[in-house]
This record gives structure tokens, sequence and C-alpha cells, in this order.
């Protein structure tokens, strides 16, 4: 727990972003190491600057080991950092990813389920309590761990949709310790039983507003992609889509009433090119969840459709193979790019992000790739493997 208290320090000091502080723990090794670290050592880094540089420096003298361990402890949180082989496999790819995670209940579905986001309005309708409930339990029940933000209205429901099939999991906007909204509290409690409740903000943190395009960040590089129910021109759920773009993923729109202002938002999501939803195989032929669902899940005879599609081994291996062969013929850097694709669209900001190459050789890489027809590029400037 000693190591991860040195995180909690660094990710807690104000200026120093999870940017910045990868930079530093790059430099560093790990976050112990930028503690023991003096000013010269720290203002070597790139665009740590002297100001920036004193108050790490100066924030030690603040922070209290005994005492945030036993916050920790008193209200049973348990912390999980970048440097931890179960941080969620998803949102480590993201260029941003929360240095440092609080959570309750148990990670590991993260890491073993695909996960999708159900979000939407606060102030919904009861057409979307409906369907955002009957989504999110279906999904669960093949296995899908949903990622929603806990708030009011659509997330509430996409929460108890899944909790009755399978497992969910819940973003704060506030410290782990701060039920927010509070008539959520057993909702909270059943999602730890189920799945699990994490948050990037300390302890003692209030929901204020400017936290939750952070949280959103958060549940967009969580999933696989994200499906809007319904929101508003202004919804925060239209922050959650375009992170999705942002990070590669897929963005999913159910259509609503025209009259309806919780409609225009998801509407004009599907007008600016979100998959539109009418049922569940809208979302499923989209992302290939049969290469990511466990072999031993037990689907209900509800779900022949989706079982059909998982069947087909004999095909999966032979795309295994191919990509294979494919990948020796490649140059090494058309390697570096070809591999951190999938048939899910990654946006090429997110690419220049995790790929050591500038970018005028990415750029040159992905037209190689794509002249040899072994990717496509879509609107928005993302690209995918060739289908």
């Amino acid at each position: 727990m000693e190591e991860k208290l040195y995180w909690i320090w660094a990710s807690g000091i104000k200026g120093l972003g999870p940017r910045k502080l990868k930079r530093l723990l790059d430099y560093f090794i790990d976050a112990k190491g930028i503690w023991k670290a003096d000013i010269e050592q720290i203002t070597n880094v790139d665009s740590i600057g002297p100001v920036l540089g004193r108050r790490i420096i100066n924030s030690k003298k603040y922070f209290n080991f005994k005492k945030e361990y036993k916050k920790i402890k008193k209200f049973g949180v348990r912390v999980v950092t970048l440097g931890d082989k179960c941080y969620p496999k998803l949102l480590k790819e993201i260029y941003d990813s929360p240095p440092v995670l609080y959570y309750k209940g148990d990670l590991s579905a993260l890491n073993i389920k695909p996960t999708i986001a159900v979000v939407g309005s606060r102030k919904c309708t009861t057409y979307g309590e409906l369907i955002a409930e009957k989504l999110s339990n279906r999904l669960a029940s093949m296995g899908i761990s949903i990622i929603s933000g806990m708030a009011r209205g659509i997330d509430t429901f996409a929460h108890q949709g899944a909790l009755e099939s399978g497992t969910t999991c819940a973003i704060l906007g506030s410290g782990i310790d701060i039920v927010y909204p509070p008539e959520n509290n057993n909702l909270m409690k059943e999602i730890i039983n189920n799945g699990a409740v994490l948050t990037p903000f300390p302890m003692g943190t209030r929901p204020y507003g400017r936290n939750f395009p952070r949280r959103n960040r958060i549940i967009s590089g969580l999933s696989l992609g994200t499906v809007v129910v319904e929101a508003t021109k202004k919804s925060g759920s239209l922050i959650t889509a375009e992170f999705a773009l942002e990070q590669g993923r897929e963005v999913f729109a159910i259509p609503g009433d025209i009259t309806r202002k919780q409609s225009m938002g998801s509407n004009k999501l599907i007008k600016s090119g979100a998959k539109l939803v009418q049922n569940i195989d809208d979302i499923l032929e989209e992302i290939n969840f049969s290469s990511l669902l466990r072999t031993d899940i037990d689907l209900d005879s509800s779900n022949n459709d989706f079982k059909n599609k998982k069947s087909n081994n004999n095909l999966l291996d032979e795309n295994i193979i191919n990509k294979n062969n494919i990948i020796k013929k490649l140059t090494p850097e058309q390697k570096k790019v070809y591999q951190r694709l999938s048939y899910s669209p990654k946006q090429f900001e997110y690419l220049l992000n995790v790929i050591n190459l500038n970018s005028a050789e990415l750029n040159t890489v992905l037209l190689e790739l794509e002249l040899e027809e072994l990717i496509e590029q879509l609107p928005g400037k993302r690209f995918r493997l060739a289908t």
C-alpha cells in the first residue's frame, strides 16, 4: 500500500495532470522516484517548468501518509494505479488515462468481459427508461458488462437493467465516500456487490459540475462502444460520445421522438454518423463480441441469434492465422500501426499518442496500409482493419 500512497500524493498535485504525470513516471520509473527527486531533476523533464517543479517539491510537506492510509482503510476503499496489472486494459489505451482510481467491488469484469457504456439524459422519458433497462439487461445476459455514471435518469435504469442479469460498473464524479445522487445509495451497494464503483477523485471530493467531463471520459475509455439512449442538445452524454470518437471507440444512438427535447441530442448523433440502434443486433454486428466473450458463458435460449454468431470458431481461427501471416510481411513501422488497429475504428489522434511516430510518418504508414487494402479509412479520420 505504501507504493500506492506515493501515487495518490502525485495525482493530487495541482497542475500536474495525467499527461505531465506520465512524463514524470516515464523519467523516474514510478511515483516514489518522483518523491525522491530534487527540483533540478524534476525540471529536467519535458513540460515541467520551475513553477510546477517547486509546487511538486512543496507538496511533500503537506501530504500525510498515515492520515491518507487510515482514511482509505476506514472506508474500505481500494486503489489501483497505472502501474498495476489489474488496471483496466481499455482505459490504459487512451492517451490521458487517470493515474489513480479509487474503487469498491471487483474490477476483474472490466478486464475479463467486453464492456459497453449506456448513458443518457437525467430528465428522461418513460420510453427512455424502458429502453435503457431492457437494452442493458439483454447485453448483460450475454456476458457484456455495462458501464454508466450512476446519475439520475438513464444511467440509473441502465445499471438496474444490468444488475438483473449480469454485472455493471459505475463511474462517479465525486469521491467514493460521497453517494451522488443520494437516492442511489442502495443502487451503489448493489453495484459494488455485482461489479464495481470507481472514481479518479480522492475521498471527500464533492460532485462539482467540472468533475463530470473527466468522469465521462473514463466512461467512454472503459468501453468498446457507447450507446446514447436519450440526450438533449447540451447533454453530458454528447460529451461522452465525443470522447468515445476521440478514443477510437464506437458510438451508437437510440432514435427518439422528434417532438421531444430529450431526443434532440441522440437524433443529432445519428444524423452525424452514429450507428442507429433499433435492436440488439445493431450493436453486436458492429463490435466483434464473439472473439471477446468467454466461451464458458451460458446464454439462454432467447439469445440463439448471438450463439450462432459465437459458434463459428473455425472462421475466427482462420482470421487469426491470416492476420499473423500479414504481420510477417510488414515493415517495422507498418507492424506498429497494424497491430494497434482492430475492426473497431481508431481515431488518428489516438494512434498518434500510442505509437512512436510523428504525424507525417503516421500518415505515410496509414496510406501504405490502405493502398495494400489491409486497412480502411472512415469519416472523421478514423481507421480500422479492412473487413
